[in-house]
């Protein structure tokens, strides 16, 4: 006749395994429901009568078996996790066994835990050194401990969720500040290149075309182009600064165009307020009065010469360009170029997803056969379009634009991560298999 043992022998021989649980790289081997049925033959040759499960303890065995199985398969934890994870089956088995409301609680501390190992661990690199890395030391030390010490108080389990959320908090508030920095550089960066396309748009329509002197010519395209730059940046294109800039360049221009018919009282009311403007503008700027001190002699020579040409021929001291190449402005990262021209659907449905994607989103790149890269969205830029990752701490690893990140969806170079807890996740996928099964 069999004979149900109780559920406090059962916990007696779950602590007992709890000390032989293997280290994370024999984890693979380790079967908890073996172990239990060996453990359980043992007892029933010294007693001399069959002991088997109760009923109910046995269903809480394997639903938790289960779980760990579906944990364990899980595509979005790291492999390094899962050696550790699979570690805590028995603790968690223990809770079960003392706690029923354990599996129909989300806020019960021990799957809380659970969840905030697996997300803290979201943005693991398969390569990192795991003896260096801080958060693995940490779990670690959580595994450790709850094998070590955890008997049949599961209050063990608020007391390690309530130390790893003061060190995730941490961690997370220093990888905060970094994604901040790196969200205004970019944003910053993007903001440069559009007020660089202004300020080239502006000389373009100033120089193109026209006869000028040489030393006119460099000066805008140095000196002007940088003053023209920050007003841009710091009041807008469409401030009274901005086109304060513009119209000085504009008479620099007209002021050392040879005319047709000159005209003296046009210039002689237009050059003292026009030296004083360029003077400022460079003053604003912070340009070396020294580097500036020879075009503004230049300058003079050239109004003068413009003048004494109003009664004769002027005798030409500057050399004369015609400007036909458009203003380029150096740009100080050329890595934006977009080579191949390829195109999507508007509705492709992986353009689709990649406009579903929010800030704070993990996503895995594969890089090559082994190697993988996980990293965080922080930013989409909207000048730009380029969508900035970063990795876990907060350190900028990969820019894409729009369409090259939907193609790299396309050909699974890169899959979006689920953050959904991972314990619900496993929970709601066990139920589902056993509806299905029953």
């Amino acid at each position: 006749q069999t004979l149900p043992i109780s559920t406090r022998d059962l916990m007696r021989l779950l602590s007992h395994l709890q000390q032989y649980v293997p280290a994370p790289a024999a984890q693979d081997d380790f079967d908890l429901r073996n172990q239990l049925e060996q453990l359980l033959t043992r007892v029933s040759v010294k007693s001399g009568r069959s002991r088997i499960f109760a009923e109910a303890d046995e269903d809480v065995i394997n639903l938790v078996a289960m779980l760990f199985e579906c944990m364990l398969d899980d595509r979005n934890l790291p492999d390094a996790l899962k050696a550790l994870i699979g570690r805590l089956q028995i603790p968690l088995v223990k809770v079960a066994l003392l706690d029923k409301s354990f599996f129909s609680r989300s806020s019960h501390p021990a799957r809380r835990l659970l969840n905030e190992i697996a997300s803290a661990a979201m943005g693991w690199g398969a390569c990192d050194d795991h003896q260096r890395d801080s958060l693995y030391v940490r779990i670690d030390q959580v595994v450790q401990r709850l094998l070590n010490e955890f008997v049949d108080d599961p209050a063990i389990f608020s007391e390690l969720l309530a130390d790893f959320l003061a060190f995730t908090q941490d961690e997370r508030r220093r990888s905060e500040l970094l994604e901040q920095r790196i969200r205004d550089a970019e944003e910053g960066r993007a903001r440069t290149g559009v007020a660089r396309q202004q300020v080239e748009r502006v000389l373009n329509q100033a120089l193109l075309g026209k006869v000028l002197p040489q030393g006119v010519v460099t000066f805008v395209r140095q000196a002007w182009s940088k003053v023209l730059l920050l007003t841009c940046l710091k009041h807008g294109a469409r401030s009274v600064e901005w086109q304060a800039d513009v119209r000085t360049l504009e008479q620099l221009v007209w002021s050392v165009q040879q005319h047709h018919e000159p005209d003296a009282a046009r210039m002689l009311a237009l050059v003292p307020g026009l030296l004083k403007s360029l003077r400022d503008g460079l003053n604003a700027s912070a340009f070396d009065p020294f580097a500036t001190s020879e075009f503004f002699s230049e300058l003079e020579g050239l109004h003068l010469q413009a003048l004494q040409g109003i009664g004769g021929s002027p005798a030409s001291a500057s050399t004369m360009v015609e400007v036909l190449a458009p203003v380029v402005l150096q740009i100080a990262d050329e890595s934006q170029v977009h080579s191949e021209p390829v195109r999507l659907l508007a509705d492709d449905a992986s353009l689709r997803q990649v406009d579903k994607m929010l800030a704070g989103c993990w996503v895995e790149f594969q890089e090559d056969a082994e190697n993988s890269l996980r990293c965080k969205l922080v930013a989409v830029i909207e000048n730009t379009g380029q969508y900035i990752f970063v990795n876990r701490t907060g350190m900028k690893v990969l820019e894409r634009n729009r369409l090259d990140l939907a193609l790299e969806l396309r050909n699974g170079v890169v899959r979006v991560l689920d953050d959904t807890l991972l314990f619900e996740r496993a929970l709601e996928s066990v139920i589902g298999n056993l509806k299905r099964g029953k």
